[in-house]
């Protein structure tokens, strides 16, 4: 253990007692109070006050259930994470101060496959990258749906956060199952049928019988999820990437109801994503600062004169059709391009052979242009996310309001980007959609920032925003002025009935009361399960 330079206000003699056992138990390298270490899990990519006095990192489901049982015994509260890349939402700060940092990462065992049922079961470390890299030694035969986030990003992080991915399994909680869950106290569980010594469809039916647990588990200070099973996507025979845009603002709620009609009948099986003009230009550069002689925000002639990165359009969306065969996925893109026709005024869709063509006129499109359009030809078709392939490009865009380029590690804590997502849950349904979208662009304008929005289409019934507000860490008053302009965004939202389908570190207090007992209910569960509070504490506690 390093030598504890830990400031009096943390440091007691129950955490110096709790340190010293955590050592015994893990062994020196596993436990720190390492001030640069600390520091480090300190930051994020907004500003945070809470304190982190020392990291411990078990190695396995064992060792956490003997960390929590310390933990309970000297009165120490603890604050898991997995890889802690939960950027925009806090990254790995503890939602409260004085609480140790409990890294999972070591938890990183892919424990069961199997590629006839399509399911991969993993511990709490495994990373986007792992899977992918997994799944492409076995065969490539199955696609996970896969987060715009880094590919070193835990993948049962993101689902305890219900977090949402592209792909026909994009509602991750959704197609998830058999959790092993570590209890406040130090006990274990197993959800579902895996409960049973012998069960033999516990990575394949998610409610078991009797209660079902799981939902208590995610975005919750209830338990340690350390591993779970998760579902996978057999590669269809037939994939077409496909997309469109809309040149006019006032046709966003006809195409959002024309979708929200594909979806429902079944021909658009995947979550997908629209994003605004402010988003992909944030993709592809940082801000032109020389352009607008350092002034914010982006003036609207400069973003159109931008757009032709892209080839223009106010929303672009895409999307993906997962067919049996060709033939029907004709017959599913002929639907498409019948109900979208009028209003959208691009739509384009790519197989195999459109890709293996447009792979070839590259270099002569270079040769005439002096574009390179490889590696976007690429990202199109064969690197689309909707293929289950990871990617880091959608990262760089928390580099926007940045004036240094993205570094090669992509550390957005720690290169000083500041992110804070807003993301409200609306109905499927374009005149709510408006709503919503209208509130987020006229706050972010009133504090000076783009409103950089993506609309994601998570089911049938429900579109989730995600409304990022982008700056630089680096400039003074900037923190504040961001939070500020969240609070009042996530406030207005909220005051017109859109809630918010995950919450930041920042934003665990800013709901309204329950207007039933359903803070009295987490209450008894709480005092139940974790009788100490030692766990998490102040995440996602509506008490």
């Amino acid at each position: 253990m390093d030598s504890l330079i830990v400031s009096e206000n943390i440091i007691s003699d129950n955490l110096t007692d709790a340190l010293q056992e955590w050592e015994n138990l893990l062994g020196s390298e596993y436990v720190s109070t390492d001030n640069k270490k600390r520091l480090e899990a300190e930051t994020a990519t907004y500003e945070t006050h809470a304190k982190i006095p020392a990291i411990i990192r078990p190695g396995n489901r064992q060792e956490v259930q003997e960390c929590l049982k310390i933990a309970n015994r000297y009165q120490t509260p603890v604050y898991p994470i997995s890889t802690g890349k939960n950027w925009g939402y806090g990254s790995r700060v503890p939602s409260r101060t004085s609480s140790v940092l409990m890294d999972l990462s070591r938890l990183n065992q892919i424990l069961d496959y199997n590629e006839t049922l399509a399911y991969v079961t993993i511990e709490a470390g495994v990373t986007q990258r792992q899977l992918y890299d997994f799944l492409q030694k076995n065969g490539n035969k199955l696609l996970m749906s896969v987060t715009g986030s880094t590919p070193d990003s835990s993948i049962i992080g993101n689902i305890l956060e219900r977090g949402e991915a592209k792909g026909p399994l994009g509602d991750r909680f959704n197609h998830v199952c058999g959790m092993e869950v570590v209890l406040p106290t130090g006990e274990c569980v197993h959800t579902g049928f895996n409960r049973f010594e012998n069960s033999q469809i516990g990575a394949v039916n998610r409610w078991g019988v009797g209660p079902y647990f799981d939902g208590i588990f995610t975005q919750s200070n209830l338990g340690i999820v350390t591993k779970m099973t998760f579902w996978l996507t057999p590669y269809p025979e037939y994939f077409q990437a496909f997309f469109y845009s809309i040149d006019q603002e006032n046709k966003l709620e006809l195409l959002i109801d024309k979708l929200r009609q594909l979806k429902m009948a079944g021909v658009i099986k995947t979550t997908f994503h629209i994003n605004n003009n402010y988003r992909m230009l944030s993709i592809q550069q940082q801000y032109p600062w020389q352009d607008c002689q350092e002034k914010t925000p982006l003036p609207p002639d400069l973003l159109e004169q931008l757009s032709h990165q892209w080839g223009g359009g106010v929303w672009i969306g895409e999307g993906a059709l997962y067919s049996a065969s060709p033939e029907q996925g004709k017959v599913e893109r002929k639907l498409i391009e019948k109900a979208l026709k009028g209003i959208v005024n691009k739509l384009m869709f790519f197989d195999e052979n459109k890709f293996k063509m447009a792979s070839k006129m590259s270099p002569i499109f270079k040769v005439f242009t002096g574009v390179e359009i490889k590696d976007k030809v690429d990202l199109i078709y064969h690197k689309n996310p909707q293929r289950g392939m990871i990617t880091e490009k959608v990262l760089k865009m928390a580099y926007w309001r940045k004036k240094t380029p993205p570094t090669d590690k992509l550390d957005l804590d720690l290169d000083a980007c500041g992110m804070i997502w807003c993301v409200p849950a609306v109905p499927f349904l374009g005149n709510h959609l408006r709503n919503a979208l209208n509130i987020i662009s006229s706050i972010a304008q009133k504090y000076g920032y783009e409103p950089n929005i993506g609309i994601n289409c998570i089911t049938e019934r429900n579109i989730n925003i995600n409304a990022a507000i982008f700056y630089d860490r680096l400039l003074e008053g900037e923190d504040q002025k961001a939070l500020n302009c969240h609070d009042e965004m996530l406030a207005e939202l909220i005051n017109q009935g859109y809630y918010p389908y995950r919450l930041s570190t920042h934003s665990m207090n800013s709901l309204p009361l329950a207007k039933d007992d359903y803070s009295c209910l987490i209450q008894k569960i709480k005092d139940s399960l974790d009788p100490n509070h030692i766990l998490s504490p102040g995440r996602y506690e509506f008490l």
